[in-house]
């Protein structure tokens, strides 16, 4: 199961990472009328749902850097609001690296991810959770194709 579930995390984050890495500098941060959402938003959201869905029922504990879950979680202040954003190469940086720490933990704790979880009235094991998250992130990757479609449309 490790083997195939570290594919399918390589695969979705390269996806994001490709997305991030290949966008115009400009259109990072913008969204049009009527959307609430960026490029950087949507990258730094992958990394915080997959510390919420993966590393911290893996390891116990979040891995996120200071202000990372309220910039970019559940509950996060709107994006407008939000005046400083961390740079490109810091976001590619924790994607990269959060994925590698991924698959280092789907290496190390194989048996544990099939333990179910307590919480969830032993309907949610971690398998579960981590093809939740990676597959939240696969329809993050299509509001950010959408995003630079939608900013070559207008700088035409």
């Amino acid at each position: 199961m490790s083997v195939h579930l570290s594919e399918l995390a390589r695969q979705v984050r390269q996806g994001t990472i490709g997305l991030l890495r290949d966008a115009p500098l400009a259109w990072l941060t913008w969204a049009p009328a009527g959307t609430s959402n960026h490029l950087l938003w949507h990258a730094g959201h992958a990394v915080w749902l997959q510390d919420c869905l993966c590393i911290e029922p893996l390891t116990g504990a979040s891995e996120l850097a200071d202000g990372w879950a309220g910039q970019f979680g559940m509950n996060c202040d709107p994006v407008a609001a939000q005046k400083s954003w961390p740079a490109r190469e810091l976001l590619l940086g924790s994607l990269s690296s959060q994925l590698e720490r991924m698959l280092q933990l789907f290496d190390d704790q194989a048996p544990r991810l099939q333990t179910i979880g307590a919480d969830r009235g032993g309907r949610w094991d971690l398998t579960r959770g981590v093809i939740h998250g990676l597959h939240d992130e696969a329809r993050h990757q299509g509001e950010m194709y959408l995003l630079l479609k939608l900013r070559a449309a207008a700088a035409r």
